[in-house]
């Protein structure tokens, strides 16, 4: 499933530049722009997105504005990226249900990881993921996922009854989309922490246990080095 998004934007330079930086991003589909804040409301609750970028100030009148409108509708609620080169606006922005905050003009690495933190939320909120090879969209509920993985360009997804999907994806474009119970252990490995059984800080390795009739319900995998003190932090707080 992509995801849908417009832009409230009523300066053009500050428009081209955020779109611009967006363009890099295929994964995501632009549904229309509003330059006032009237037509945004009108937009947002035609469109349902789900992400908004909306500037500060749309003339006279507050982005802010927007996001009662939005939210009182109903429905699923859209992250709203708040954009803008007025640094005194991010408290309020914060207190205002604003998802993330981003300076003018965009940074296309702080654009991305805005995106990224936006999957994220999205799978923990919705309790899955979407993937996709050359079979076709797989849709995955996240409990499913037993750990995953890499082989070079491809991965390999091992669910809890022993099935495995192959994706022509690295770890790190899994591990974006993933939400958080899921950790990186190794270069090689990303695993669902709600279903490790054991942790040897001695030997590094951490078991996984999977319930499946195939009868290999016991998965041992190496901790990498540089992953270990997140691992030993992470598993044992």
């Amino acid at each position: 499933m992509a995801f849908k998004y417009i832009i409230v934007e009523d300066d053009l330079g500050s428009l081209r530049n955020l779109q611009a930086s967006l363009r890099q991003h295929p994964e995501i589909e632009e549904k229309g722009i509003a330059h006032t804040l009237s037509k945004g409301i009108a937009l947002a609750l035609e469109v349902r997105p789900h992400i908004i970028f909306l500037d500060v100030r749309l003339g006279d009148e507050k982005g802010f504005d927007l996001i009662p409108e939005v939210y009182t509708a109903g429905s699923e609620l859209p992250f709203i990226i708040m954009t803008t080169d007025y640094e005194q606006y991010a408290k309020k922005a914060v207190n205002s249900g604003v998802f993330y905050f981003l300076d003018k003009p965009i940074d296309p690495d702080e654009l991305a990881l805005a995106l990224a933190k936006c999957r994220q939320r999205y799978s923990e909120i919705r309790g899955h993921v979407t993937l996709k090879n050359a079979d076709g969209h797989f849709f995955m509920n996240t409990e499913e996922i037993c750990y995953i993985q890499s082989d070079d360009n491809y991965c390999e997804i091992h669910k809890k009854d022993g099935k495995m999907i192959v994706m022509s994806k690295t770890l790190k474009d899994i591990e974006k989309i993933l939400p958080a119970a899921f950790i990186r252990i190794h270069r090689s490995y990303i695993i669902n922490t709600a279903l490790v059984q054991m942790f040897s800080t001695s030997k590094r390795k951490v078991k996984i246990y999977r319930n499946n009739s195939q009868g290999d319900n016991d998965i041992e995998l190496p901790v990498g080095e540089q992953y270990f003190e997140k691992v030993k932090t992470i598993l044992l707080q």
